[in-house]
């Protein structure tokens, strides 16, 4: 899982158009429907950059992040320390959610931007999911998304290509993704040039390995874990049923 470490430095440039607050506002009408109590902690498995924390954070929950990529974690505390002045700080801490121990619980366990989908086996999609249900008391919510299987099978994912200005440069990534069917994973090949006119600044290449999901698949899990399911949808759609090309599946589940 040693991903995010040159890719690191471009990230919020490439997620600019991103709308972390719109997914803040999912996780709030969540809360609102399946929370049985008042959600004041929240811990963030795969923080990233701070997208979700900071916000949630702004908000007013005491939000905790992790994530394994020291070079993202980075990011995260500066643009924290920036946006969050006269507020608690959020707190973050560099771990592995597959082992992860901070021997405390939390009212609601978040997941964003797929980053359970980097848990390609069934032995680290079950320690992620143990680890997740270990930090939240019964009835506390976990809340992720993945890729949904169906529609990755039936779109097929495709090369693509974006290009950023910034600050009289150009980033480019260019996306070749390799699929697998029989291990439900997806070879997502990254290339980026960071380019000033004609010359070549800085070239990063990196291969994420993203797992997608089927969703009696996930409640399986789920349910082995010590969890139960309570929605699947497409992602930011709660009221909407999933089909076919809904590539983004959104999951709440109930610690039991």
């Amino acid at each position: 899982m040693s991903v995010f470490v040159d890719y690191a430095q471009f990230y919020d440039v490439l997620y600019q158009e991103k709308n972390y607050e719109a997914e803040c506002d999912s996780l709030e009408q969540i809360f609102s429907r399946y929370a049985k109590g008042t959600i004041m902690s929240i811990l963030d498995l795969g923080c990233g950059t701070g997208g979700h924390v900071i916000p949630l954070t702004r908000r007013g929950y005491r939000v905790t992040g992790v994530d394994l990529s020291e070079e993202m974690l980075s990011k995260a505390q500066i643009k924290s320390n920036a946006a969050c002045q006269s507020l608690d700080k959020p707190t973050f801490q560099r771990g592995d959610i597959r082992n992860l121990a901070l021997n405390k619980t939390f009212d609601a366990v978040v997941s964003m931007f797929a980053v359970i989908g980097y848990l390609t086996t069934n032995d680290d999609l079950q320690a992620a999911l143990r680890v997740a249900r270990k930090h939240l008391q019964s009835g506390g919510l976990f809340i992720f998304d993945v890729w949904h299987g169906p529609a990755v099978l039936t779109e097929r994912p495709m090369d693509r290509y974006k290009i950023i200005e910034a600050d009289g440069e150009r980033i480019v990534r260019f996306v070749h993704p390799e699929l697998d069917i029989l291990h439900h994973t997806v070879d997502v090949q990254y290339r980026i040039l960071r380019l000033k006119d004609d010359l070549v600044l800085d070239e990063v290449s990196e291969v994420h390995t993203m797992r997608f999901f089927f969703p009696q698949e996930i409640v399986f899990h789920l349910e082995c874990a010590g969890f139960r399911a309570l929605h699947l949808s497409p992602f930011l759609h709660l009221e909407e049923s999933l089909n076919e090309r809904d590539w983004n599946l959104a999951v709440v589940a109930e610690a039991c």
